[in-house]
């Protein structure tokens, strides 16, 4: 099919988006200006807002890439790239009205409806783009024809991506590998088309035989132990048309997470990275604030009646802290409600079972509700814990399952939480055996690797009926 449709322009289109960014923010504060105070708006300083507000827009969301051309990548993805940026964008200027002294001069009520509709305006608009680039790519329009050189693991992985995600517009037309038992053989329909060797020459071939067939891209998915060969391919594709990429056999190493990044002007993989850093941290900490400060508020006559409960019960103190693992492995106390007779710390510690001797009466009862939990609403507040993230376990029991899980102090990587992924997911109260404990670290790796905004609300909803359910909470 004829590729030179106008959606086939995407590099057009997606530079026309910092044109229509700055329309939506222009028409959006005008009609605001109208609703809020019956008027139209003339020179002055709102006007004066609005282009600051476009300025700091088209800076920060080229910083974010928010303008990135790249086919291939998710909405979703997108998406969230878009609402950080625009978070930021609100900051600046929140920022600069405050050290410039002139916030009074505006509405808040204005501020706050321009800066929500014109979000809406933006992810509208962006939605509608993209669903029109993924209808014509399923007609068969603006693809992109991809070698994948290697037929192993790693290329068929990428084989079924590209096909699963038909909205990427990624086509595979064939694998290429030297491996003799793989030659004339086929994997979903697609042939292994010759050794390695023969893929600059099927790329000139495609190209002066039909160029609406030409190959468009080569993706190299060789193991690691092939240098040799990933370089050689990479000279000879130096004289084709087809763009390269590399896909490094990083699932070899069962990693964690990881990030593509530059340090001293030299590409490297981060290869303990998690999605909690930078602008990401800071919303969740914020998130982390201003949830906790309402379930405090909210939940403080829980806090006076239980802890007049524990003293009515008996001697003791109300509240017991015990030192935990925290952030990059380091110590912190977690504050609870004391809910037993007994507050060990150390080497001697020894998990709640079933049918405890050491559980009070009230402790039976606030450890069921999980209200003995609450006090760590302020561990959230002063920073050493988050609402949502791997739950922090006693420092002894930390040291054994080291020795015994592969992966487990990476669940240290960002703040412990309340509640986490694993909780919900069943993963609660006494791990009496390894496969109990290697479950939790795959739920906590898991979250590591997949956080966002969405994510902790989703996980908070099911901690209510998780807390509710009782199981496994003696």
């Amino acid at each position: 099919m004829n590729q030179k449709t106008f959606f086939g322009r995407s590099e057009l289109i997606y530079r026309a988006f910092r044109v229509l960014d700055l329309l939506v923010i222009g028409l959006t504060g005008w009609v605001m200006y109208y609703l809020r105070f019956d008027e139209y708006m003339s020179t002055g300083s709102y006007p004066l807002l609005l282009t600051i507000i476009c300025f700091f827009t088209l800076n920060i969301f080229s910083w974010f890439s928010v303008y990135r051309v790249g086919q291939g990548r998710s909405l979703y993805g997108e998406q969230a790239k878009l609402a950080l940026a625009w978070m930021f964008v609100a900051l600046a200027v929140i920022t600069f009205t405050f050290f410039t002294k002139t916030s009074v001069d505006y509405s808040r009520l204005w501020f706050g409806w321009t800066f929500i509709v014109s979000y809406l305006g933006f992810v509208s608009y962006r939605v509608l783009v993209h669903m029109l680039f993924s209808y014509q790519r399923r007609l068969g329009f603006n693809q992109k024809r991809v070698l994948i050189v290697g037929a192993g693991p790693l290329g068929k992985q990428a084989c079924d991506a590209m096909l699963h995600d038909t909205w990427a517009g990624l086509v595979p037309v064939a694998f290429f590998d030297d491996d003799p038992l793989l030659l004339s053989q086929e994997y979903r329909g697609l042939p292994v088309a010759g050794s390695i060797g023969d893929v600059l020459t099927f790329i000139e071939s495609r190209r002066l035989s039909d160029g609406n067939q030409a190959i468009d891209q080569v993706w190299i998915a060789l193991p690691l132990l092939a240098s040799s060969k990933i370089e050689q391919l990479q000279t000879d594709l130096l004289d084709s048309t087809a763009n390269v990429y590399f896909l490094p056999d990083l699932f070899a190493f069962n990693l964690s997470s990881y990030k593509v990044d530059e340090i001293v002007g030299l590409p490297v993989v981060d290869m303990s990275a998690t999605s909690l850093r930078g602008g990401h941290q800071i919303i969740k900490r914020i998130e982390d604030i201003i949830v906790s400060l309402l379930l405090i508020l909210v939940l403080s006559p829980v806090f006076l009646i239980t802890a007049a409960l524990i003293k009515l019960e008996g001697a003791g103190p109300v509240f017991f802290k015990q030192r935990r693992y925290g952030l990059d492995g380091k110590n912190f106390y977690v504050w609870k409600f004391r809910s037993m007779t007994v507050m060990e710390e150390g080497a001697a510690f020894k998990q709640v079972c079933r049918n405890d001797h050491r559980v009070t009466k009230v402790g039976a009862w606030i450890r069921k509700l999980s209200i003995d939990e609450l006090p760590q609403l302020f561990n959230v507040l002063n920073g050493s814990m988050s609402l949502i993230g791997p739950r922090p376990h006693p420092v002894a029991m930390n040291e054994d399952f080291r020795k015994k899980v592969r992966g487990y102090m990476s669940r240290h990587r960002i703040r412990p939480g309340i509640t986490g992924w694993a909780q919900v997911n069943g993963c609660r109260g006494e791990t009496a055996q390894l496969q109990d404990m290697e479950r939790r670290i795959k739920y906590d790796l898991e979250y590591i690797r997949n956080w966002s905004i969405l994510f902790d609300i989703l996980i908070m909803i099911k901690t209510i009926k998780t807390v509710l359910n009782f199981k496994n909470t003696y």
